[in-house]
């Protein structure tokens, strides 16, 4: 029995440490604090936050072009001109077709 002890022994611990190997593999893996659960998140997070950024700048353009609408009559006339082709009572207006 004192020569089969050291080996049952050895083989014991390798058997308990590839076990602790394999369940450490199994739960980088898998699960909620996978690598590719947290990758897959981290990707996610990356969208929202670019969406984010988008939505902020339009804000900006929306809220930079209310105060214009506000106070600026030329940025006014503008937009009527541009967009609703109104024009001046009395005012002609000429068209050139491109070649």
């Amino acid at each position: 029995m004192s020569d089969d002890s050291p080996r049952l022994r050895r083989r014991l611990v390798l058997i308990g440490f590839w076990s602790v190997a394999l369940f450490f593999g199994y739960s980088l893996a898998s699960g909620d604090y996978g690598v590719p659960h947290i990758t897959k998140l981290e990707l996610e997070r990356a969208g929202l936050q670019e969406a984010n950024r988008r939505l902020l700048v339009q804000l900006m353009d929306a809220t930079h072009e209310r105060n214009m609408l506000r106070s600026d009559s030329a940025y006014i006339e503008f937009i009527a001109r541009t967009q609703y082709h109104m024009a001046r009572a009395n005012e002609t207006i000429f068209r050139y077709r491109t070649r």
